[in-house]
């Protein structure tokens, strides 16, 4: 992939170096260099606008293909998300989740959430059941989506220290890729990129549905 194509992360905070070196340890290939995913847009415009167009859309992909990727990424989030909350002792970063029930989000940006997770290593996550009304997932459960989102934010914002504006996501979303099998990829970028790229472009919070993205768009 080439660098250079977006505006960079627009925000930027100290590092988390313990998450970090987790995700160095856990990577199945070697992930892009945190500088560099901290200081260089990855996310052509053009690419947010076809990532969009194919998220707001109607669903393609295969019955069997789509539900075998969604239940490698519930493997794949599960064991991520274990060694998120194990103790240190046994080589976990022993983060404390804490379930917050109001019907809002727990942090006012992505410096608290971080600051907290680096200083304190706890976060706390509204779970989505409480975000998305009635809406359910097609293919996961609320406690699965839950489990992912602290992932994303413990191995991607917190890890890389950067901020919830478009580079900043996508650059969660490379370092993060680095974590799932294979076969989860897919299912991944369409829970990590899609929904988000999607709001971010759109100024609207898209429904949660299942996908997987066209081989074009994902690689």
């Amino acid at each position: 992939m080439t660098t250079g194509h977006g505006a960079t992360p627009r925000d930027v905070f100290p590092t988390w170096g313990r998450a970090q070196m987790q995700v160095d340890r856990l990577a199945r290939e070697p992930p892009i260099a945190p500088r560099v995913l901290r200081t260089t847009g990855f996310l052509r415009p053009e690419l947010a606008e076809r990532i969009t167009a194919w998220f707001t859309g109607q669903p393609a992909a295969g019955h069997g293909a789509l539900r075998s990727s969604y239940r490698a990424l519930e493997r794949d989030t599960a064991r991520l998300f274990d060694r998120v909350c194990r103790a240190r002792g046994r080589g976990g970063l022993g983060v404390r989740v804490r379930p917050d029930r109001v019907d809002r989000e727990p942090y006012r940006d992505a410096a608290e959430l971080c600051a907290e997770l680096r200083q304190h290593g706890s976060m706390a996550v509204t779970t989505f059941g409480m975000i998305a009304g009635d809406e359910a997932h097609p293919l996961l459960g609320a406690g699965v989506l839950d489990q992912l989102r602290v992932v994303h934010d413990v191995f991607g914002h917190a890890a890389l220290g950067v901020g919830f504006d478009l580079q900043s996501e996508f650059a969660t979303w490379l370092q993060c890729r680095t974590l799932f099998s294979d076969d989860a990829r897919p299912a991944a970028f369409c829970e990590l990129v899609g929904a988000v790229t999607s709001y971010i472009v759109t100024g609207e919070k898209p429904g949660l549905r299942a996908d997987l993205p066209p081989a074009g768009l994902f690689a």
